[in-house]
Formats: structure tokens, C-alpha cells, sequence
């Protein structure tokens, strides 16, 4: 058993560690890199601690699956996204090797190699997982993303019919 000591260092590192990934996470929102799938891994590091953090992972974490299976149902989609993860990766080999880059650095290329290979990876996966869905005679992650999509949407439309235009719905 951890004495409270150790807990307060421990909660304090975790809490550390998963604000700072989620900071990194949230500007790969609009940068270049995995967004959500950093997002969701500093939403993980802090459901170590925090009760409300696992909710935000949960949600994060199927975002990003989400994504990656809707860019593994168009073949469009996937070539671009394999694509840019090599094109990740080079550019951070390029940013390690010429001194010249701004901020050109070990740590630097290697954060973009790394975001590239976490695209890579993700859309190989995704890409498995539709084949393995097809083979088997599955609908797909994106089929069945599809299909919820329609039946929110459904169900939205019934329930806006029921209560009509600006009108909020019957009380229980």
C-alpha cells in the first residue's frame, strides 16, 4: 500500500504527464499529427487519477477510431493518409539531419517522425480491420459508424416531427 506521501507525488506526476499530452494533443488538433489519438492518450493518463478523465477517454478514444475508420472506407482517404504519415516522417528525418530548419533538432524531428508513424499505424490498423470485417462478413467499422450516424439522425428527425418546430417536447 502507498503511503500518502507517495499517492500526492503520484497523483501529482500523473496529473503533470496528462495535462502536458493533452496540451500537445489539443494543438495537433490544428497542427500536424494525430490529434485525437494524443488527446485520447492524455485523457488515459489522467483516468489514472480522476474519475471524470475516463468519460473524456472513452469519447476521445472513439473519435479517433471514428476518424481512422472513415478514412480506411475510401480508398481516397487512405492513400492520402499513408501519404502524409510518410510525408511525416520524412520531414522529421529532414528536421534532424539540416541544421538550418528552424528549431532543427533531435527532439524535434522525432516528434514529427513519431506523429507519422502514429498515422501510419493507426490507418494500417484501421485498414486490417476492415478487411478482417469484409472477410468475414462483417459490416465495417465505418459501415457501422454509418449506421449510428443514420439512426441518431433518425431519431433526431422523429423527435423534432413529434414535439414540431420550436416547440419543446411534453413534459414526463
Amino acid at each position: 500500500m502507498l503511503n500518502a506521501g507517495t499517492r500526492l507525488l503520484r497523483r501529482i506526476v500523473v496529473t503533470v504527464l496528462g495535462v502536458v499530452i493533452l496540451g500537445v494533443g489539443i494543438a495537433m488538433l490544428v497542427l500536424p499529427g494525430p490529434g485525437f489519438l494524443v488527446v485520447a492518450l492524455g485523457f488515459f493518463v489522467l483516468s489514472l487519477e480522476y474519475e471524470w478523465a475516463r468519460s473524456r477517454f472513452e469519447k476521445a478514444r472513439q473519435k479517433a477510431a471514428d476518424l481512422a475508420d472513415q478514412a480506411a472506407a475510401k480508398p481516397l482517404y487512405s492513400v492520402f493518409t499513408i501519404l502524409f504519415g510518410l510525408a511525416m516522417v520524412a520531414a522529421g528525418v529532414v528536421w534532424i539531419v539540416v541544421d538550418t530548419l528552424p528549431a532543427s533538432s533531435p527532439w524535434s524531428g522525432g516528434s514529427i517522425i513519431f506523429s507519422g508513424l502514429v498515422v501510419l499505424s493507426t490507418m494500417i490498423v484501421s485498414l486490417w480491420q476492415a478487411r478482417q470485417a469484409r472477410a468475414a462478413g462483417q459490416p465495417t467499422p465505418a459501415e457501422l459508424i454509418e449506421r449510428r450516424q443514420q439512426a441518431e439522425h433518425t431519431e433526431s428527425a422523429e423527435h423534432t416531427e413529434s414535439t414540431g418546430p420550436g416547440r419543446p417536447a411534453a413534459g414526463p
